[in-house]
């Protein structure tokens, strides 16, 4: 992706952090963020960033900028799907932010900051292309393109959520329409356990509990594997 655009989003993150945490900074925000893009601050922010400084420097935007313009140029290098790309950018993010910021606001802005970075991070890598993965070796040939993968089809999924009687665990925040929104997000890609843990906040034993009963509804596959190689996919009958 451009540098144009990694900057319209690392400038679209920081200002929603400042607005949660800071928000009398928001009335010399443009200048200050402009100034840090000018001067070149953001490549000397970013080392500094990502060390989790001491809470006896302010939060400013040079910090915030710095922080964000790492982790998503970290993220682009990776050779994942986008929900992987998106989930490294959240996790990340929240250890910044949990360094940087505990205590000083309540966990329900908390959560709803870290949920609008991730909604901005996956629309970025879902605009961004997907033909790249590691550097051919010397005298590798190039594979040829592989074959579009079919989309999710939404009705048939959002049917057969709606007949499913969800576990209790976790229920407001995974329901019928918000499971649908992430399958839809996968793209048909496949996908890891922490990748649903990290998109509903929720644990390790309430994302299996919940993939679980996915699995045996029929509404995904896994490919098989075992401990932290395991994927999960939609079933065919919801591509088309």
């Amino acid at each position: 992706m451009d540098r144009d655009s990694q900057l319209a989003l690392v400038r679209t993150l920081t200002r929603e952090v400042l607005e949660a945490v800071e928000p009398e900074k928001l009335a010399t925000f443009d200048d200050e963020f402009a100034a840090v893009v000018i001067t070149g601050g953001l490549d000397q922010a970013e080392e500094t960033a990502i060390s989790y400084p001491s809470r006896e420097r302010p939060l400013d935007a040079t910090l915030v900028a710095g922080m964000f313009f790492r982790v998503i140029m970290e993220a682009e290098r990776l050779p994942v799907s986008n929900p992987e790309r998106v989930a490294f950018v959240r996790r990340q993010a929240k250890t910044y932010l949990v360094t940087r910021l505990s205590g000083q606001i309540s966990l329900t802005q908390f959560f709803r900051l870290l949920h609008l970075i991730e909604e901005h991070v996956e629309h970025y890598f879902q605009r961004q292309p997907q033909s790249w993965l590691h550097p051919l070796a010397s005298g590798e040939e190039a594979a040829p393109p592989a074959p579009p993968e079919k989309r999710v089809r939404l009705e048939v999924l959002r049917q057969a959520l709606r007949a499913l009687h969800l576990l209790p665990k976790g229920r407001r925040k995974l329901t019928a329409a918000t499971l649908e929104e992430f399958l839809d997000h996968t793209q048909g890609e496949w996908f890891r356990l922490l990748d649903f843990e990290n998109r509903f906040g929720v644990n390790k034993k309430t994302a299996w509990a919940y993939l679980n009963q996915l699995l045996h509804a029929g509404i995904l596959v896994h490919n098989g594997e075992k401990a932290n190689k395991v994927r999960y996919t939609v079933a065919d009958r919801f591509r088309g």
